[in-house]
């Protein structure tokens, strides 16, 4: 697999709050989803992350803001 394709698995099933993948509704991670990781995992190369992706407003999680 591409380094391209594989990321784009990755964007495609984001794990929720909830522990599922958004994209098949599977527990964890789907298995799509792992062979990309081990796909970049064989080369060497981390994953880039997509603020946003698990979209956690939908669950009613709240930001939390730390003063210091």
């Amino acid at each position: 697999m591409e380094y391209t394709s594989a990321q784009s698995v990755i964007y495609g099933h984001p794990v929720g709050l909830a522990g599922r993948c958004l994209a098949c509704l599977s527990e964890g991670p789907c298995e799509a989803k792992r062979a990309a990781l081990a796909d970049l995992a064989s080369r060497g190369v981390l994953p880039r992350r997509w603020p946003g992706a698990t979209r956690p407003e939908l669950i009613g999680a709240r930001r939390v803001v730390v003063r210091g």
